[in-house]
């Protein structure tokens, strides 16, 4: 099956060129389960039998970990009683990205056959390959490639032979965690699965309350509402703080790069003061100026410049307080100067120096 995507793009001297690409769907592609009796599998990776020795992990259960699992825990994974785990396609290439090591570490776990660490082409694969869809970021999208696969892989091996076997996916993404969770998979939290495995293997030690499914569940529902609590609460101290910073300082004129670019807008980090910031270009009171967005650069043509990441645009930083209860900071383009767009250079004083205090 072959799935196909055709646009035409606009080069820089001002050409139109056609590109089409080309995305092959297989429906032959083998679940490596010794388990499975549909695919017709010269070997097989996945073991019948694929209980750890543990009175936590008593049931058969293959793991599928996500890409932050597999960042963060390698070590865990590493252990020679950690068997039958399921590495996805998406998850492998986002490890490739993100961490040569990690990945090099991965691919030598999946080449030791007495691991039972299978690989699954679910990019490539009929049933598990998805678009992504219309204003979906492309995390959003893995995380529901991987719910995707698991769910797949779960009614794939539900047969007589199975017994009761379960395909598991481990996350510390708490929304991927609930929309798993509603689609009826089984999810371990990441926040206790370090805690877990390593009782597993014998390298520490729990009490059986920790063992109980019920009391998991409530446990690890409260420390993921406390830790997205807590990083509510650090998030609004640093906007807190950082509003404060810039009042009285007024308008500051500063040199920054481009970090992403967007339909309508640039996000800048400004080095000297480590802050990220967003340059609409769009306004809705008034025509705004002529857009071009490709996303294939990315790039974004603004009148007749073109915004690529990187580039390097001076910009200038202020607060706006005109709602006391949402006061924000703002950026303004300055260079390089586009008629319409960017603002004139305010005059900028010297700070007024706090008085001393008598003693």
């Amino acid at each position: 099956m072959l799935k196909s995507k055709t646009f035409v793009k606009k080069t820089r001297s001002g050409g139109v060129m056609k590109i089409v690409r080309e995305h092959y769907l297989r429906d032959d592609i083998w679940c490596g389960s010794e388990i499975c009796t549909e695919c017709k599998q010269e070997s097989t990776v996945l073991q019948k039998d694929s209980c750890i020795e543990s009175d936590l992990c008593s049931s058969p259960h293959y793991l599928v970990p996500d890409t932050n699992v597999v960042l963060h825990q390698i070590d865990v994974l590493e252990d020679p009683l950690i068997r039958n785990v399921i590495i996805l396609q998406t998850v492998l290439q986002e490890v490739r990205h993100r961490s040569a090591p990690v990945y090099k570490r991965l691919k030598d776990i999946i080449h030791e056959k007495e691991k039972h660490f299978y690989t699954f082409t679910n990019e490539h694969h009929r049933d598990t390959f998805i678009e992504r869809e219309p204003g979906e970021s492309a995390n959003d999208r893995n995380d529901r490639a991987i719910r995707v696969a698991v769910k797949w892989y779960s009614h794939h091996l539900d047969t007589a032979e199975s017994d009761g076997l379960k395909v598991v996916l481990i996350t510390n993404d708490q929304g991927n965690k609930e929309k798993a969770e509603e689609s009826g998979l089984l999810v371990y939290s990441d926040i206790m699965v370090h805690r877990m495995l390593a009782v597993s293997i014998g390298a520490d030690c729990t009490y059986p309350d920790l063992t109980d499914k019920h009391k998991q569940s409530a446990l690890c529902n409260n420390l993921n509402y406390r830790h997205k609590m807590s990083q509510y609460a650090q998030r609004a101290s640093v906007a807190f703080h950082t509003q404060l910073f810039f009042k009285s300082r007024g308008i500051v004129n500063e040199e920054g790069f481009i970090l992403f670019v967007r339909k309508n807008a640039i996000i800048v980090l400004i080095p000297k003061f480590g802050l990220e910031g967003t340059v609409f270009f769009d306004n809705k009171d008034k025509t705004g100026p002529k857009l071009v967005f490709d996303e294939e650069g990315p790039s974004l043509m603004v009148e007749q410049h073109i915004f690529k990441i990187f580039d390097k645009v001076k910009v200038t930083i202020s607060l706006d307080d005109s709602n006391v209860q949402h006061q924000k900071i703002r950026m303004s383009l300055v260079e390089p100067e586009i008629p319409g767009v960017s603002v004139p250079v305010p005059e900028v004083g010297p700070m007024a120096k706090k008085p001393k205090l008598d003693v």
